[in-house]
């Protein structure tokens, strides 16, 4: 972390270097996440051809091999490598609860400077038919419509087409859907009447300080993954 750090730091020390020599103000690129390759062998739409079915096929659920080694699950609260991502979806009955659950995952693009990753959002939405277990607790039907906030989500590939991190959870209109702003398990507890902390309240960063949150979400990680069970992609 610290070597992708200096190296960040180290650009943009030149970028300021320059404008120093000369009067006219220069352009500062975009961040970039480190390691992104300036050209990808890879064309945008095969690109998006392997995310969509990447995608349909639970992001590694059906096929682990679609996941490099190194693989990062990288939500807003939970980063996960490989094999602990494979088990903790593996591990979860998500239809059991909610059947009817679909992603709606749409604008699928590539991301101009960062070749290898494609964007896409999900909508999600699904009904509350059966009993959610969540840590220690079960919460039985309630026959509530789970409507999701458009969420962003994202793969990077490595140059084979595997998938090397999957990102995802990050609410882009928290005035949309009954989530109350949430993403990813958060939402979904929002929308049936669970109680759940709200991002940046004391509560959550006094969850966040013990290590209570990070607890609590790493043993129920697979319910972060609502948005990557298999969908119709658009």
């Amino acid at each position: 972390m610290t070597s992708r750090t200096n190296a960040v730091t180290t650009d943009y020390a030149k970028t300021a270097a320059a404008h120093e020599r000369t009067d006219k103000p220069l352009e500062v690129p975009p961040a970039v996440l480190p390691g992104t390759p300036k050209d990808f062998p890879i064309p945008a739409d095969k690109l998006i051809q392997l995310a969509k079915k990447l995608f349909a096929e639970g992001t590694g659920l059906d096929n682990p091999d679609a996941l490099t080694d190194d693989f990062r699950f990288e939500f807003p609260v939970v980063s996960l490598p490989k094999d602990d991502y494979i088990r903790a979806v593996a591990g979860f009955g998500l239809k059991n609860a909610f059947p009817n659950q679909n992603s709606h995952p749409y604008d699928f693009r590539v991301d101009p400077y960062e070749p290898h990753r494609v964007w896409f959002t999900v909508r999600n939405t699904a009904t509350h038919t059966g009993p959610l277990k969540f840590g220690p607790k079960t919460y039985k039907a309630t026959n509530t419509v789970v409507l999701g906030a458009p969420e962003c989500m994202s793969y990077t590939f490595n140059e084979e087409g595997k998938c090397t991190s999957f990102t995802g959870g990050y609410i882009m209109d928290r005035r949309v859907g009954n989530t109350k702003g949430l993403g990813a398990v958060f939402g979904i507890l929002a929308a049936i009447g669970a109680p759940v902390p709200s991002p940046g309240s004391l509560r959550w960063n006094l969850m966040l300080l013990t290590s209570k949150l990070a607890k609590l979400v790493g043993g129920v990680v697979n319910l972060l993954t609502f948005g990557i069970f298999k969908s119709k992609t658009a």
